[in-house]
């Protein structure tokens, strides 16, 4: 058996955690604000860390599902999957409807179907999971690392520049510079990080670990400078731009190839667990932004005044999100030890 690697582990625990993060200036008012306030600004430095959560969590697909191949072992995989999904969805929309009835079951067909909530990701991930047998056979036609470079390259100019350029359209003082690559296919980014997911991995020349640390810093701080100077206002979600791109690429190579030693069993088990619970915890994360969110803003107001706050808010609200996780899994594996005994 393969040797499980905690790297892996610890990238998984890192994206979902920034998922959270990221879920916090989307409920506390910080998109479309001026940078002239300086909470909006300084906090800006974070916010496009934690924006690299999607791409590691395609990155991390790419490093897991490189060499799978369709079978019926493979189509059946999805399944698990769906089963998480649906499951997640019939207790988030139990906390939405609060009552166990006809019309929560109507909601509930709804929610799963329209992928609402956070669900765009599930949405997004069927059909990557679909293809990725296609993309895997693909990418290992490119017999060396300076042809898959290339088409890295090709699918960056396709599907990362266009929306990068479109920052500098912000202002609406430059029109013509989003028109400069064709941008029809910039919504097959997820293609993007999969496939340099697979080639971060898979490099045989080591950077020097250091050196990628302060290249995140240095990224991280001409981003925002670079952002401010063609944008006067924070922007919404974008995963794939130049700069999240290249601060996803930095901090999945870095924690890929840290030395992680968790002795603690407590500590590993923890670790393992949140690793093997990303799509539950982050589905299931809503019940407490939903919930949270308008008391925290209804209590403190401004952004400015919820920021000091923001790492006990994420902590909490990550913690609750583990709990109920950890009591839907127990709730599972009861119902089934439950099951296999009776039909016994």
């Amino acid at each position: 058996m393969k040797k499980r690697n905690i790297n892996i582990d610890v990238l998984k625990c890192i994206a979902v955690m920034f998922v959270l993060c990221v879920h916090f200036f989307l409920h506390t008012s910080y998109y479309g604000r001026s940078f002239s306030f300086k909470s909006i600004f300084y906090s800006s430095f974070i916010w496009i860390i934690f924006m690299t959560c999607v791409p590691l969590f395609i990155m991390v697909t790419g490093s897991l599902m490189k060499d799978k191949t369709y079978s019926k072992a493979y189509f059946l995989k999805l399944l698990p999957v769906l089963g998480i999904y649906v499951l997640t969805a019939s207790v988030y929309t139990l906390f939405d409807n609060k009552a166990f009835n006809i019309e929560y079951l109507e909601k509930l067909v709804v929610n799963i179907f329209t992928f609402s909530h956070y669900a765009w990701y599930v949405n997004m991930y069927i059909g990557l999971y679909l293809l990725i047998p296609l993309l895997n056979s693909g990418y290992k036609s490119l017999k060396n690392q300076r042809a898959q470079g290339l088409v890295i390259l090709i699918l960056i100019i396709l599907t990362v520049l266009p929306p990068t350029l479109s920052l500098i359209d912000n202002n609406q003082k430059f029109i013509i510079i989003q028109h400069l690559v064709p941008d029809y296919w910039k919504g097959i980014w997820p293609i993007t990080y999969y496939f340099l997911g697979i080639f971060l991995a898979s490099l045989t020349k080591k950077w020097n670990i250091k050196m990628v640390f302060l290249s995140i810093i240095i990224v991280d701080v001409l981003s925002i400078v670079g952002i401010a100077g063609v944008s006067e206002k924070s922007l919404g979600v974008e995963f794939a731009v130049l700069p999240v791109l290249f601060l996803s690429s930095l901090i999945y190579y870095l924690v890929l190839h840290l030395h992680i030693d968790v002795k603690k069993i407590c500590l590993q088990k923890i670790i393992y667990f949140i690793s093997n619970n990303t799509l539950s915890i982050y589905l299931l994360s809503v019940i407490g932004d939903y919930y949270w969110y308008p008391k925290i803003i209804e209590r403190w107001g401004d952004f400015s005044n919820i920021l000091p706050k923001f790492p006990l808010i994420v902590f909490l609200l990550f913690l609750q999100s583990i709990l109920i996780t950890f009591v839907l899994v127990l709730g599972t594996k009861t119902s089934q030890y439950i099951v296999a005994k009776l039909s016994k």
